[in-house]
């Protein structure tokens, strides 16, 4: 567990534990956040702040947490989940009271609230407030969302001019890059479903004044043009998609067609040799072979017989041969 304490008396603090709620009276207002609570610490904080049960529980549940901003009694509840890394979701917790806010998260999602830090200390002390942080932490995560599906267009178009540009021998792991894409894109375009809901009804209860307001809008446009580039890509992705499953189709029925000629063209030797080893075997031993007996000279009469049927087997093979060339049988 790790707390931070930031108020307008003291600054930032930070502790391994929440002793340092004791002195929290004295403060105009404050911001504690908690990195990895456990049930119990979140039980002890609410009993505190005064925090409904239910509230507690959806603190706690991170897995079954959804976008969302209730009103409960004294203070508002804002549930605005994040990504840790291109794939993983976690939830980020803020309850709003008066004077005073809470936020719970797990330590992947830490670099917001260092983030937020440095972003409060660039501003005058007249901004800083309970409303300016939670827009600040809102902000944040949008803006990290867009970043990350910025790098996804980047990818996604990568592979968009592979896929136009390279053989299909070139294109190693191309369709799990783009499943892996896919997958992503879908979780970016789940996580801002419910988030410009979630804005516009913080903007309302927290939008004290214009210039907040206008901040809070701004926020809404983001993720406007967040839910149009995941539409984008998810379109180019699919185009590319498309594409290397039709060249991939090309490249199998061509060498489907190149096996079939190849089968082809020996089926029709094998066809015109079959009938001639026939011929062959049944004249094998009914006339003089050459050099059939070392010790006898070669002569023209005792050899014409074998090669009249060599004759005969070269001359068939040939026109067979022919005849398969002049019909396209050895290029089908």
């Amino acid at each position: 567990m790790r707390v931070l304490l930031l108020s307008d008396i003291n600054g930032e603090q930070w502790a391994q534990d929440l002793s340092m709620l004791d002195e929290t009276e004295k403060y105009g207002w404050l911001w504690l956040d908690v990195t990895d609570p456990t049930q119990c610490e979140v039980e002890q904080l609410g009993q505190r702040f005064g925090l409904h049960p239910l509230t507690v529980e959806d603190i706690v549940d991170d897995a079954t947490s959804q976008d969302k901003m209730e009103r409960i009694g004294g203070y508002a509840l804002v549930m605005y989940r994040t990504t840790t890394d291109m794939t993983a979701e976690t939830a980020f917790s803020i309850v709003v009271g008066s004077g005073w806010i809470l936020s719970f998260h797990t330590s992947a999602a830490q670099m917001h609230v260092d983030r937020v830090l440095d972003r409060l200390q660039e501003h005058s002390n007249e901004l800083l407030g309970s409303s300016f942080v939670v827009y600040a932490l809102i902000d944040e995560i949008t803006d990290w969302l867009t970043m990350t599906m910025t790098q996804i267009e980047h990818d996604v178009v990568q592979i968009d001019n592979a896929v136009m540009t390279q053989v299909p021998e070139e294109h190693t792991g191309m369709l799990q890059h783009m499943g892996l894409l896919r997958r992503r894109i879908v979780g970016i375009q789940r996580l801002q479903l419910g988030k410009p809901d979630v804005v516009r009804r913080v903007a309302r209860v927290l939008g004290s004044n214009d210039e907040l307001g206008h901040h809070f809008r701004d926020v809404c446009d983001h993720l406007a043009a967040l839910g149009s580039l995941c539409t984008q890509c998810e379109v180019v992705l699919s185009r590319a998609h498309s594409n290397f499953m039709a060249q991939m189709s090309l490249k199998m029925n061509q060498t489907t067609h190149g096996l079939g000629m190849f089968s082809n063209r020996w089926l029709v030797l094998l066809g015109l040799m079959l009938p001639l080893q026939l011929v062959a075997m049944a004249f094998g031993q009914n006339v003089y072979v050459p050099w059939m007996y070392s010790d006898q000279p070669l002569r023209f009469d005792t050899i014409a017989p074998w090669l009249g049927i060599m004759g005969c087997i070269l001359l068939a093979f040939t026109v067979g041969l022919g005849f398969a060339w002049y019909r396209n049988y050895l290029s089908r």
